[in-house]
């Protein structure tokens, strides 16, 4: 039975006119702006102003004229002079100038035609001419007669009903029609039906009920219309009647009836998919339900598992659409209950069904047994046997769960050299049951796989398949070809214990349509399949995109081929680097397509590398350049540049200053640099200090202690695989301070975010640091004489320590 599908048009054209709409939509989108002419309209022919004719007949119209060329014409025929609505309407492509008219009650109509230009613009409409239908011509099928809906006039949404009509001689095809409005508009046609039988099962979804004209037409093998049906209506709602329920046929009247058991009854009048419900219980109450099943398309269904013998009941029901907007099911009274009894005795096996009873080697076996009644408590066991392990190596023993009355195995043939006819066995106690198989040897089963089509120059591949599987030391299978256009291997070889084994094989160009078939066989016996090469029409473009790619991050290659063809075109494509640059060795250009694309592969290369990537076809060859550069290096990480220690000699006890810099400003996140010194009896430092994200430099304090002689400490800084050290002198405590250098402070000025620091020292080798007084947070370095940084607010004060020990401080003047 169907199912609802949307309303199609009566005609092809209506697509066509969609197409059309979307086309020049695109184009517009596309040049926005730029205007350009409509074509002319074209002018009716014929037939006759107000002329009388027969169905079909034919329309015509003068040819209009553009620029851009003329691509289609649309025309439409209405009841009304104003063409409200619409009646038939159709397009054709140019360079033709008429249209066929059929599927028009009698009756006068109007009729006009526009133009579409390749611009995709449409001219206005022509003239309106009329024409008086007076009847149906020779040859053209006659008008079916509908008849009433089954089951009635009114129904639910989501249910199914069936509507028929007569038989009409010549029709290949029919046309079943609902619309809300009698006049059956081309915008009021809500479903539309096409159906090669005169019978349908339609069915209409809770969104669309109403009441609803029905008609149906015929149509020839040209597509010709018959005259319009007689109308019929119907309704779909919410408050239709509900429908009979089933009347149940066997088993009844408390017949014996054996697992499994087959239950069968009648059809509502009108079934729907999936629409019925079985209920088979203990009792007549229906409280001791052994088996509910709602789904079943019916009107059979059969019962595996009982678990109790003795008296059983049953009953069915129909579900038929739906009652309200929630979905609830509009469902038929349950049937008449009927009566059977599952007859008591000692367990047993009642049946053995094989899914193969004539099975290949090598395939796989389902055992389905299908025992008396349910296992007792703890379960049963079946013993099976075969009486040739070989071919057919059933399992020993098959286990049943407690109330089980159906149980499946399997198994998987063994290698047979001529047909062996197996029993197997099963045995539950004393009570044995018997059935039969015949394993035969594997053979072949088909040649599948070759396109239907293919243009020549290109590899096409294919399977052989086998019943079964290949034998100890495979198949060997011949394949040979009735053109040497397709040239297949000579053999293949199917591998042990497989059942399929694929091939390529290379074809040559032809000039015109060259059927091929491909033969394979083995064992005695050949199995056959088809293809036909076509001429290969030659690319006309291939471009890639994009043209510059880097590493592994590949690229796209497009392929057109001369104009879209009624079947797929494929090209041989390959690489000039295929170790940097890979394609695959085909690209297709699909049926009816302006284009095929395929995805091009790169491996990092050493160094920049130019692949040319060409495409073939109908012995013409296209090329277009790649160029794969390799992933740029990563940056080295940064490391610890200097280290520097102000004052390097000092007195124990007292503090140094020390500052590291970094090879590059620290990266998203921070630098750490470890820290050590050589005596920490002499100097201690801390374990590591921080170089900030965005900064270059950082500072650490040393620590010394009291001593009653000059000792020396070596601080070292360590990051990014560098190491930097200075030594630093600790002079007697109580001893006299060395000489120191003179620091010099010229200048200290800030200016919008901007300081400036110009300074010296008598000690020309001296390193000068720059700190705020304040805090002692280090501002930088002083280099050629000079410190210039940013900092959001005037540090007020600054102090220049040398590492010769001088030190100099002045107030920063805002400029």
């Amino acid at each position: 039975m169907a199912s609802i599908r949307p309303a199609l048009p009566r005609f092809r054209g209506a697509l066509f006119f969609l197409a059309l709409f979307f086309l020049a939509l695109l184009l517009a989108l596309a040049a926005p702006g730029i205007a350009l002419a409509a074509p002319t309209a074209p002018s009716p022919q014929t037939p006759a102003d107000g002329a009388a004719v027969t169905l079909p007949f034919t329309i015509s119209w003068s040819a209009s004229s553009d620029p851009s060329g003329i691509l289609a014409y649309n025309w439409q025929v209405s009841a009304s002079s104003t063409f409200a609505s619409i009646a038939r309407q159709d397009s054709v492509t140019a360079p033709a100038t008429q249209g066929t008219v059929s599927g028009l009650a009698i009756g006068t109509y109007f009729w006009r035609v526009q133009a579409i230009s390749n611009n995709a613009l449409q001219s206005p409409w022509s003239a309106v001419r009329s024409f008086r239908v007076t009847g149906a011509g020779a040859g053209v099928p006659a008008a079916p007669t509908l008849n009433q809906p089954r089951g009635g006039n009114s129904f639910h949404p989501w249910e199914l009903f069936g509507m028929s009509w007569s038989g009409v001689p010549g029709a290949v095809n029919y046309v079943l029609e609902a619309s809300k409005d009698p006049a059956f508009p081309i915008n009021g046609v809500v479903f539309n039906w096409q159906q090669p039988t005169p019978s349908r099962d339609i069915l209409i979804t809770t969104v669309d009920r109403g009441t609803y004209n029905a008609r149906v037409f015929a149509v020839d093998a040209n597509g010709n219309y018959s005259m319009p049906s007689n109308v019929i209506t119907f309704t779909i709602a919410f408050n239709a009647p509900i429908a009979a329920p089933p009347t149940l046929v066997s088993p009844t009247g408390g017949a014996s009836a054996s697992l499994a058991v087959t239950f069968k009854w009648n059809h509502v009048i009108n079934p729907q998919d999936s629409g019925y419900q079985i209920q088979v219980a203990n009792d007549s109450g229906f409280t001791q339900i052994e088996q509910d099943v709602p789904f079943l398309n019916g009107p059979t269904y059969t019962v595996l598992q009982l678990n109790k013998p003795g008296p059983k009941f049953w009953r069915v029901r129909s579900f038929q659409g739906v009652i309200d907007t929630a979905g609830t099911a509009a469902v038929t009274a349950w049937s008449q209950v009927a009566t059977f009894v599952l007859p008591d005795g000692p367990l047993h096996v009642n049946t053995i069904t094989l899914t193969r009873p004539a099975p290949a080697s090598g395939q796989e076996v389902f055992v389905d047994l299908q025992l008396s009644k349910g296992a007792p408590a703890g379960g049963a066991t079946v013993n099976l046997s075969s009486s040739n392990p070989q071919a057919a190596p059933a399992p020993a023993t098959v286990s049943v769960p407690a109330t089980n009355s159906w149980v499946e195995t399997r198994f998987v043939t063994g290698q047979v050299t001529t047909p062996t006819t197996v029993t197997l066995t099963a045995t539950i106690g004393t009570v044995t049951t018997t059935t039969t198989l015949t394993v035969s040897p594997s053979s072949l089963a088909s040649l599948d796989g070759l396109p239907p089509t293919q243009n020549g120059g290109v590899t096409i591949g294919g399977i052989v398949m086998l019943n079964g599987q290949a034998p100890p030391g495979g198949a060997v299978v011949s394949l040979s070809s009735s053109s040497p256009a397709v040239q297949p291997p000579a053999t293949v070889t199917v591998p042990a214990g497989v059942e399929s084994v694929s091939f390529t094989a290379p074809t040559s160009q032809v000039s015109a349509n060259t059927p091929v078939t491909i033969t394979a066989t083995w064992r005695g016996a050949s199995v056959q399949g088809t293809t036909t090469l076509t001429p290969q029409p030659a690319p006309t473009s291939l471009t890639l995109d994009p043209t510059l790619t880097t590493g592994s991050n590949g690229s796209n290659g497009r392929v057109t081929a001369a104009d879209p063809r009624n079947a797929d075109i494929t090209f041989s494509l390959s690489s000039s680097r295929p170790d940097v640059a890979q394609v695959p060795t085909s690209v297709t250009v699909p049926q009816f397509a302006a284009a095929g694309g395929f995805i091009i592969t790169t491996t990092p290369p050493a160094a920049r590398t130019v692949v040319t990537i060409s495409v073939s076809g109908g012995g013409v060859t296209l090329t277009a350049t790649l160029t794969v550069d390799p992933f740029p290096s990563s940056p080295p990480p940064a490391a610890i540049a200097t280290l520097s220690l102000s004052p390097s000699t000092l007195t124990g006890g007292a503090t140094s200053t020390g500052v590291v810099t970094s090879t590059q400003s620290a990266p998203a996140g921070v630098i750490v640099v470890t820290l050590s010194s050589s005596t920490t009896a002499v100097a201690t430092v801390p374990a590591s200090v921080t170089i900030a994200a965005g900064a270059s430099s950082a500072s650490f304090t040393v620590s010394t202690s009291a001593g009653t002689a000059t000792r020396t400490a070596t601080i070292t800084g360590s990051a990014g695989g560098a190491t930097q050290s200075a030594v630093l002198t600790s002079n007697a405590s109580g001893a006299p301070p060395p000489a120191t250098d003179t620091v010099t402070i010229s200048r200290a000025e800030w200016k919008s975010g901007a300081l400036r620091v110009d300074a010296t020292s008598s000690n020309a080798s001296a390193t000068l640091n720059v700190y705020v007084t304040s805090t002692g947070a280090l501002l930088g370095t002083i280099s050629a004489g000079r410190l210039q940084t940013t900092t959001s607010t005037n540090p007020g004060n600054v102090t220049v320590k040398s590492s010769a020990g001088g030190q100099a401080s002045q107030a920063v003047v805002s400029a």
